[in-house]
């Protein structure tokens, strides 16, 4: 017997927080007391007050994204002007995503153990070394170290889509994701923007800035969100027999299918990323100058806005008129459409609606698919399984930017941007095929 007690563990089916449980046995009380019309209400009621103890949560990502969002546009040329060639900022992208491999795992599991918000804190101190030494490297040899740094102690998002997951209902699950989604987008709009208003002050005003944000954050994640406690056994628990990590990875089949297809899509979108910049330097022009940081920042500031529009508006409408699997299809067909018009030309205008189209597809495919890997895995295996997923990531993030990179530095600029069309085309075709329709699932 008490071999048989140390394989199982308390898993919790509501918030850790002790006010919340007690919140919800009253409110189950009353469900119960009162008729058909007022559960309706009273769920309505219990949703809304699960999308408020997110709000912490929110002001936490939204912070951590914005410095995030400040290094994105400026990297690719604050290396170039160190020296660097389109194959090594791909490298430099890639040993950032070597080190997430090797760390997304343990981040997930360490945050299942000891809880999100520790976990949390170490991960954005690692990003505030890494800002520092980067605003404070000669050449590129610092550059890289503090990306190896960054990357070894990553792990800010895929922790925090277990603490949303774990703090909502699995009703308002798919919402609460989809409002850090939303804190990503918010960053993604005002970190870039920074970026191009602060390069005017030097290439390292912005990397300090992003420092000081990563700073900030730390102290928002102290001070605002509440210490879980996942040794605690709060009010609705039962004991179940825990299985070990190889037979909870083995078992997971729905989810594995959702992840090759997280792998096409951070894949394309990692060859995307890596190169635009010096895509659109090389290609498009701007008051008689090449697109330069500023002009980036603005792009990303665009699709930050974009992101903001898709989560805020557009991603509950489309979940009511069509299922995830027409969804990701269409989102896989918008990216592809998009990249075929960057070979077609570069007229500005056209220039828009291209990218337009590419972040379209690009916010839709990314939401959908990690809300239904979330609601794929058990509410205890949600650190494990974003952990996995942004190991994943980091796999498609090393050899993708190589690629990408081979392809500008040999100005391969059309190839480039036809492979991730027909990329995209595929994760088109494979969305058809793995993913569960409602009925199915």
């Amino acid at each position: 017997m008490p071999c048989k007690l140390d394989r199982t563990r308390t898993i919790s089916l509501q918030l850790y927080s002790p006010a919340y449980s007690d919140r919800s046995r009253k409110s189950e009380r009353g469900q119960r007391d009162m008729g058909p019309g007022s559960t309706l209400e009273a769920r309505q009621a219990m949703a809304d007050e699960s999308t408020l103890s997110l709000v912490p949560t929110f002001v936490v990502v939204a912070v951590d994204a914005t410095g995030m969002g400040i290094i994105l546009p400026l990297l690719p040329f604050y290396s170039q002007r160190l020296g660097a060639t389109p194959f090594l900022i791909g490298a430099l992208i890639s040993v950032y995503a070597v080190c997430q491999l090797i760390a997304g795992p343990v981040v997930g599991i360490l945050s299942d153990r000891y809880g999100r918000r520790k976990v949390l804190i170490v991960s954005q101190i690692g990003t505030l070394v890494g800002f520092v030494l980067l605003a404070l490297a000669g050449n590129l040899t610092l550059v890289f170290l503090a990306r190896i740094i960054d990357g070894l102690t990553s792990g800010n998002i895929s922790v925090a889509h277990a603490y949303a997951a774990e703090h909502s209902a699995p009703a308002t699950r798919k919402q609460a994701l989809g409002m850090t989604s939303g804190a990503i987008g918010t960053g993604l709009l005002l970190g870039p923007a920074l970026s191009s208003f602060l390069v005017h002050y030097g290439q390292t005003a912005p990397v300090w800035a992003a420092a000081a944000l990563s700073l900030i954050s730390i102290l928002a994640t102290i001070a605002l969100l509440p210490p879980d406690h996942p040794a605690s056994e709060p009010l609705y628990q039962h004991r179940v027999p825990e299985p070990t990590l190889v037979r909870s990875l083995f078992g997971m089949r729905y989810a594995w299918r959702l992840l090759g297809l997280l792998i096409v899509f951070f894949f394309v979108n990692s060859m995307f990323l890596s190169q635009i910049g010096l895509f659109l330097s090389a290609r498009f022009s701007w008051d008689g100058q090449p697109f330069g940081a500023r002009e980036l920042g603005w792009m990303f500031a665009y699709a930050g806005f974009i992101n903001m529009v898709v989560q805020g508006l557009l991603i509950t409408r489309a979940n009511l008129a069509a299922s995830d699997r027409s969804i990701v299809m269409a989102a896989f067909a918008c990216m592809g459409l998009g990249f075929a018009g960057l070979a077609a030309g570069s007229n500005i205008g056209l220039l828009a609606v291209y990218l337009t189209l590419i972040i379209v597809g690009t916010m839709f495919a990314r939401s959908t698919l990690t809300a239904e890997l979330s609601r794929s895995t058990a509410i205890n295996r949600q650190g494990m399984i974003m952990g996995l997923n942004q190991s994943l990531m980091s796999g498609a993030n090393i050899s993708a930017p190589l690629l990408s990179g081979a392809l500008i530095g040999h100005r391969l600029f059309v190839p480039w941007a036809l492979a991730m069309a027909a990329i995209a085309a595929v994760g088109a075709a494979l969305a058809g095929q793995l993913l569960d329709t409602p009925r199915a699932r």
